[in-house]
């Protein structure tokens, strides 16, 4: 944590905002192959880790907000080296748009207050 910006209500509602944007992201760009492989991934990872960890927009309320911090950065990094390493015949654009879903990852784990 660099400087807590965003706490934990906020966090939650840019959480839900990141699947929404992985899914509309996906239909608009009509990413196929891998790159919608990705997206899914990172879709599917963010709605299931919302869903059950222990802060305001979790439903289930299973694991600690910090332990979601450092999933949801794994799942950064793997967008991250899956966009650069596994998709290199993927369109510019449908890169871009991976690169910077999973960049948005480091960012929230840096400026997210984890101490609740």
């Amino acid at each position: 944590m660099l400087l807590p910006l965003i706490g934990i209500r906020l966090h939650g509602w840019l959480d839900d905002l990141v699947v929404l944007t992985y899914l509309l992201g996906a239909a608009g760009l009509r990413l196929r192959g891998g790159a919608l492989t990705v997206a899914l991934a990172g879709a599917t990872t963010h709605f299931l880790l919302t869903r059950v960890t222990n802060y305001p927009q979790g439903t289930w309320k299973l694991i600690p907000f910090r332990v979601h911090a450092f999933i949801e950065l794994g799942e950064g990094a793997a967008v991250v080296a899956a966009t650069v390493g596994l998709l290199p015949g993927t369109p510019l654009r449908a890169r871009i748009f991976l690169l910077l879903l999973g960049l948005s990852q480091f960012a929230a784990f840096s400026f997210s207050d984890y101490r609740t």
